[in-house]
């Protein structure tokens, strides 16, 4: 009688397999995003976990009126303060830090003729809302409509003027516009609002005053040009593209070593994050031999080792700041021996970093701050080794560890109202980059061929098209 061998179920097993993750999908950005539909659709209907104690961000109590905005009506002025007392504070990883989404765009609602940010501000909010309550998802795309037609107008007239491009609310407006794609589908629109921006911001500077950007609303279209540009270097870490910023952004001698509340980091080391990417990308397309190759790596090596953020004493007297800080550096250096050691999940210092990366963001989230968070977490779990994720975090409670995987995913949930990021898309590909680890573990397929691809380029890379991590 013929004997047969049970594969083993080990807690990898939990995640589905889709018939697209044996076969080359040619539409692969879409179908992730419509997993990532589902999966917030899903969300609604989930309950807080034990890991994370979700507390739910309770909706602040909107005033009826506000006499110093009076150009916005009752549903605006709802939608304005749902904006500054609910999104705003996710921006920051401290309540003690002002939000530069609050303290630079507030100011213009006070002013007449800037009709064109009212409308991707609100629009902006109305769709945020709209994930909770469906009933702002009409008003959400008709401002949204509003505001990407008055953009296009002015940027598209054959007689566009230097007040035109001066405009503060110009870029301000792209980047609100910019938010509003991420949270709503999170594909390649975000993309087209990138690629304006860096266009739109080349003609400003031809334009502007050296001291423009520095007074008044041209602070606005300096931190508006800062977002783009972070986000360009942020969100190339996962899929390698060209970059649209290019490196001279972020060596400018105006740019210091000083902490920016948003990015979680300093410029200097946006700067090292670009670096990184970018020696991946060419390296094998300069011609460089292997000797030339590692001279550079060991240089970003030491430059990543020395780069420092510099943190005020405002920023100082939350811890929170100080973690998140440590935490983007410990993310970077995951990144660095991943993209250019070829280093991989089974790799000791892999391993190690990726706990100390996992138990540094549940730390900070149970402290209530869950800024800047998404890069770390990203780059966490794409490494996680589905062989050995049975011990990463020891559940206190409990008295139990629980595995890598089951972490990821409370921490997810966690953010999900703390976020102004699209994290059901950033879920959507982890879980693809994990399907993916889990066949190429069956040591008999013939699917899969590394070839020259390093485990990033091989695992993460192809499913991160157009995803953002900022």
């Amino acid at each position: 009688m013929p004997r047969y061998v049970l594969p083993s179920v080990e807690p990898r097993h939990f995640i589905n397999t889709y018939h697209s993750d044996f076969v080359r999908d040619p539409n692969l950005e879409r179908s992730l995003v419509r997993e990532a539909m589902q999966l917030r659709e899903e969300a609604e209907c989930g309950a807080s976990t034990a890991l994370v104690h979700r507390s739910r961000s309770p909706s602040p109590s909107l005033i009826s009126s506000i006499s110093f905005f009076p150009t916005l009506n009752t549903p605006e002025r709802s939608l304005f303060e749902y904006y500054l007392l609910r999104l705003c504070p996710l921006t920051t990883p401290s309540s003690q830090l002002s939000s530069p989404f609050a303290s630079m765009v507030a100011p213009l609602f006070t002013h007449s003729g800037q009709d064109l940010l009212v409308q991707s501000v609100l629009a902006f909010a109305a769709r945020h809302r709209s994930i909770r309550d469906p009933s702002w998802a009409r008003s959400a795309m008709r401002m949204k409509g509003n505001a990407l037609t008055g953009l296009l107008r002015k940027i598209r007239s054959p007689d566009v003027t230097a007040d035109v491009i001066l405009d503060p609310q110009v870029p301000a407006t792209m980047m609100f516009l910019c938010l509003y794609e991420i949270i709503d589908n999170g594909d390649y629109r975000w993309v087209f609002h990138l690629r304006a921006s860096q266009d739109f911001m080349r003609k400003r500077r031809q334009l502007a005053l050296p001291s423009s950007d520095n007074t008044g609303f041209g602070s606005l279209a300096a931190f508006a040009e800062r977002y783009f540009a972070f986000q360009d270097v942020i969100s190339r870490t996962a899929c390698g593209n060209s970059p649209i910023f290019g490196l001279e952004y972020w060596q400018r001698p105006d740019h210091t070593e000083d902490i920016d509340a948003w990015m979680g980091c300093s410029p200097a080391m946006a700067s090292v994050i670009f670096k990184i990417t970018e020696l991946s990308r060419t390296r094998n397309r300069d011609h460089m031999t292997q000797k030339e190759y590692q001279l550079q790596v060991e240089d970003l090596d030491r430059e990543l080792a020395f780069v420092s953020s510099n943190i005020t004493v405002v920023e100082a007297m939350d811890e929170n700041v100080r973690r998140g800080v440590d935490l983007k550096k410990t993310s970077v250096q995951l990144y660095f021996h991943c993209l250019l050691r070829d280093a991989d999940p089974s790799t000791p210092q892999v391993v190690h970093l990726v706990t100390k990366v996992l138990q540094s963001i549940h730390s900070l989230l149970q402290q209530g701050s869950a800024a800047g968070l998404l890069f770390p977490l990203f780059v966490a779990a794409v490494e996680l080794d589905p062989l050995q994720d049975d011990e990463i975090f020891l559940h206190e409670s409990l008295g139990t560890y629980l595995s890598g995987r089951q972490m990821v995913l409370e921490m997810l949930d966690a953010m999900v109202d703390s976020s102004l990021a699209n994290i059901e898309r950033t879920k959507a590909v982890i879980l693809k980059v994990w399907r993916m680890r889990d066949l190429h573990t069956q040591r008999e397929s013939p699917l899969f061929e590394m070839g020259d691809a390093n485990d990033w380029n091989y695992f993460v890379t192809p499913y991160t098209q157009n995803l953002n991590l900022a």
